[in-house]
């Protein structure tokens, strides 16, 4: 019996089960009082809309309104025009499902699911009426009402009993977020960190971030505040850039070591202050500790003029990463313990850079269309059989094949979750059927039939919780509750179930197959596909452009990385290449941002580093693979540093661009070379590390 008792729902599981399984019988009752001619629909709305969270069942309950409203409309005007011409209206779902689909793709936040709805809610309509189109406003109406009934129950009840805010869940994210991120940051900050141990612990933190952005969204909807969602916003913001900080300073350090071995000496002490202040900020952010940290660290850095020595530089280099670092770990805590009390008071950033922007999010466009289309065709080859085929109940198999390829269109591999759609689908059939020919014969009452629902509802309905449950049992309960098809009257017909009800499966079995042949790739494609994406980005640095351009573009980077590290890391690849393109780009963009403010020469010297490495990575996309960094570009650097080194400008801000130029050129070779830090000098030559290093020498 051990462990028996641990996969069973906690408590506040059980009473969200009980409380949905309420909502969705008062729900059933009052469609039925109103005889509205599918009260099932408003039971089943019930579950849809539900979660154990205010904000989610508010914001889900507004958007299946509007996109039940919207695609509704669309049935109302797109039924009688083409009922006369079948395939033609089998085209026009079809591409009204395609379009409202691709545009959902383009929103990342909760409201994506109205623009979905809206496009699937059409076939959801239209087919079942096609024998009968002059009753299509009559089946459009009585749903919207049914899904209305449906909403308002489920929104109350979730509201009055024992409503859960989002918010506490945020901050539980952000909780187990920072703890994963702080033993991130020491493990490299002690150097003892291996290869085995970044790949878990860099995949879990970026799943964690990705994790926020669906919750944040939904903040409004149960009355977060502006100042608390600036906050909120604020933080996330400064998340993203935690793993490039890192990864910069991890091959800062490696340099040093490798390079300037007596320099080192100088760096512990400052390494091990650094260790302390960021354990101990994890218990309350101070900025007296900040400010002692900072203050050693301001003792050790060299002069500006000191920075000529090329072992100086690689000091300054480290230190400057580290100071990164420090002041983003201060920021993201100080935000973290403003959110967490809910207070209102000024809050001033210490990480400031010009890169720091909005985040933007960005869409691989050609994937999301492809995605779109097979929708589409499945839609048309789904319709085109049902109608040579004379199946009467066919056109549900169409249904569920458009909601299925809808739902999961997303996905780079949405085959496996179609069949899953299908397997429990066919479990409801069973269990829909069991209910419809053994229960509800003995039953004469609205009661019993509440008493004959609440035993397997109340438990399937506890474990939807569970994200590992979710999808199998949320599909079983609306799948059950639609085909037991509860209406005022009991009145069942074996082979007319049967036949009306297999249908769904055999549309379902019809997309996974359709899945399979036309979408046989999956993480690998997408994942190398964003990588292409992050070159063509880099590609474009070369092109002129303004400081706020170049800061899109520095979001849309980042953004991007988010999504292919997990996929990197679940095809077991390593994510230090893609953190590396990031770097590149980073600090392309502080050369350009710095570039203006210094003489004539270096800046000719800084535009041709620029362009050859948009070059290097025009010939990486050319070749589908990423390339050995050429020599020229590296010799190139070399010169610009001297240039640096050697001008004479009397401008005001000449000096410290110089710094942040020589930073970034630093910071520029240890991305394109990890690890090593390649000088030529006019009076020697030394010899070059072989090319092609993958990730972060540990």
């Amino acid at each position: 019996m051990n462990g028996f008792f641990s996969d069973v729902p906690p408590a506040q599981d059980w009473w969200y089960g009980l409380r949905t399984f309420t909502a969705s019988m008062l729900a059933l009752w009052i469609a039925m009082k109103l005889e509205m001619p599918r009260p099932y629909w408003a039971m089943a709305t019930v579950y849809i809309v539900s979660s154990p969270f205010v904000g989610p069942t508010s914001s889900k309950a507004v958007y299946r309104l509007v996109g039940t409203f919207v695609g509704s409309c669309a049935a109302v005007l797109f039924v009688p025009l083409f009922v006369q011409t079948p395939y033609l209206l089998a085209i026009v779902i079809a591409l009204w499902t395609g379009t409202l689909l691709y545009l959902s793709m383009h929103l990342r936040t909760a409201n994506f699911y109205a623009l979905m709805l809206a496009g699937y809610t059409l076939p959801l309509i239209a087919l079942p009426v096609v024998d009968n189109p002059t009753g299509v406003f009559d089946v459009a109406s009585s749903r919207t009402q049914e899904i209305f009934i449906g909403i308002v129950c489920a929104a109350v009840i979730g509201a009055v009993f024992w409503p859960r805010r989002l918010s506490m869940a945020v901050m539980g994210a952000h909780d187990k977020w920072f703890n994963e991120a702080s033993t991130y940051a020491l493990r490299y900050l002690t150097r003892s960190v291996s290869a085995e141990e970044v790949g878990p612990l860099r995949a879990s933190t970026v799943v964690n971030f990705n994790g926020l952005e669906q919750m944040i969204g939904q903040l409004p909807h149960e009355g977060a505040t502006p100042h608390y969602m600036r906050n909120t916003l604020e933080l996330r913001g400064r998340m993203i850039h935690l793993l490039p900080v890192i990864d910069a300073l991890d091959d800062a350090l490696v340099a040093l070591e490798r390079r300037t071995p007596e320099l080192v000496k100088r760096f512990n002490p400052l390494l091990e202050h650094t260790r302390e202040w960021l354990a101990g900020s994890m218990v309350q952010a101070r900025i007296g500790p900040w400010q002692d940290l900072h203050a050693h660290l301001d003792r050790l850095r060299p002069d500006d003029a000191a920075l000529e020595d090329r072992r100086e530089l690689l000091f300054a280099n480290a230190l400057y990463r580290l100071g990164e670092l420090i002041d983003l770990w201060q920021d993201m805590r100080s935000l973290h313990e403003l959110i967490r009390s809910e207070s209102r008071a000024p809050w001033r950033a210490v990480y400031r850079h010009w890169r720091l922007g909005r985040l933007r999010p960005t869409f691989d466009h050609g994937m999301m269309l492809y995605s779109s289309l097979i929708s589409v065709s499945a839609i048309i080859v789904a319709s085109a059989i049902w109608i040579e085929s004379g199946w009467a109940d066919g056109g549900s198999a169409v249904i569920l094949a458009a909601v299925s390829c809808s739902f999961f269109a997303a996905m780079d591999d949405p085959a496996p979750q179609i069949y899953r759609f299908f397997f429990w689908t066919s479990v409801a059939v069973v269990l829909s059927s069991l209910y419809l020919f053994v229960v509800l014969p003995n039953l004469h009452d609205f009661p019993m039939l509440v008493l004959a629902f609440a035993v397997p509802f109340i438990p399937i309905g506890a474990l939807t919780v569970q994200p590992r449950f979710y999808l199998g049992t949320l599909l079983t309960i609306v799948n059950t509750a639609s085909f037991i098809s509860i209406q005022g009257e009991y009145d069942a017909n074996f082979m007319n179930f049967i036949n009306s009800n297999i249908a769904g499966p055999v549309g379902l079995l019809f997309a996974f197959c359709w899945t399979l042949i036309v979408r046989p790739f999956g993480t690998e494609l997408a994942a190398s596909r964003l990588t292409r994406l992050s070159w063509r980005e880099i590609v474009t640095l070369g092109e002129a452009g303004t400081l706020s351009e170049h800061r899109r573009k520095a979001s849309r980077m980042l953004d991007r990385m988010m999504q292919v590290l997990p996929r990197l890391a679940n095809m077991g690849q390593d994510t230090g290449a893609a953190l590396r393109d990031v770097r590149v780009a980073l600090n392309l963009l502080d050369i350009l941002a710095y570039a203006p403010r210094v003489a004539p020469g270096p800046r000719a010297l800084l535009d041709q580093v620029v362009a050859e490495v948009a070059t290097y990575f025009k010939a990486c996309l050319k070749a589908r693979r990423r390339v050995s960094a050429p020599m020229n570009t590296l010799m190139t650097m070399d010169r610009a540093r001297r240039a640096l080194n050697s001008q004479t400008s009397e401008a005001p801000n000449a000096e410290p661009a110089r710094v942040q130029l020589l930073l970034a050129l630093s910071g520029l070779r240890l991305a394109l070379l990890p690890g090593v830090e390649m000088v030529h000098e006019p009076d020697q030559h030394e010899e070059q590390p072989p090319y092609g290093l993958d990730g972060a020498p540990l």
